[in-house]
């Protein structure tokens, strides 16, 4: 029987499918624009769509006539974000550094100096424990999380917790369940506000005044 992890590569491999994927992370579209964002025929596309259906990585969503595909599998964005981070390891010339702002989003978890210092804290809380490459829950994460108002998520399928290569920074966020359970804490807690239609993200004054003692006065500044 064939592995599923290598399932998963062979579907990637192909170069319409991860397309489709990687357009789909930014969010849904019908088939009309991923054909028109991909430049491939209205037919092609429909047979890399059934596979995609068939493997649920997508799902498809209808209303009356229109139907606008999605991401189905939770761990592609993580799997995405270190695809990324390899094609720029490999580059001839060094990525340019973005310029450093208070917070945004990568995918769906905080990024910039909110998103660096919200990971630092919570690996000097021990609420995260460094393990290899990677991190794990420390013993006291239930405790520390609740003060950001936040349980640990039931990630199914997805990947808990992960370091995250800030590209503003040069540090690590937090990516991940956990890290997508605390950027909607944050959104909804009234600390950062989302730009419509785009990753950029601002803190609020209400965030200013609670991140500031959460996090320190630098991951506002």
């Amino acid at each position: 029987m064939t592995d599923e992890r290598v399932r998963l590569l062979e579907d990637l491999a192909n170069p319409v499918r991860y397309g489709v994927l990687t357009r789909l992370e930014r969010g849904p579209a019908t088939a009309s624009e991923l054909a028109v964002a991909l430049d491939v025929s209205p037919t092609v596309l429909a047979n890399h769509l059934r596979r995609l259906r068939e493997r649920e990585l997508v799902t498809v969503r209808r209303d009356g006539r229109h139907a606008a595909y999605e991401l189905a599998e939770p761990g592609l964005r993580e799997l995405f974000s270190v695809l990324n981070e390899l094609r720029d390891d490999r580059a001839d010339e060094p990525p340019a550094r973005r310029p450093p702002v208070a917070v945004s989003t990568c995918y769906d978890h905080l990024a910039g100096r909110v998103g660096v210092a919200l990971f630092e804290a919570l690996v000097a809380s021990g609420a995260l424990v460094p393990r290899g490459d990677g991190v794990a829950l420390g013993p006291g994460a239930d405790a520390v999380l609740e003060r950001f108002g936040v349980t640990v998520p039931a990630a199914r399928r997805r990947i808990m917790a992960y370091a995250c290569l800030d590209a503003a920074e040069g540090r690590p966020h937090l990516g991940g369940a956990l890290g997508a359970e605390l950027s909607r804490a944050f959104v909804a807690r009234g600390w950062v506000a989302h730009d419509e239609g785009s990753r950029a993200a601002r803190v609020t004054p209400a965030g200013e005044r609670e991140l500031r003692v959460l996090l320190g006065d630098d991951a506002v500044r």
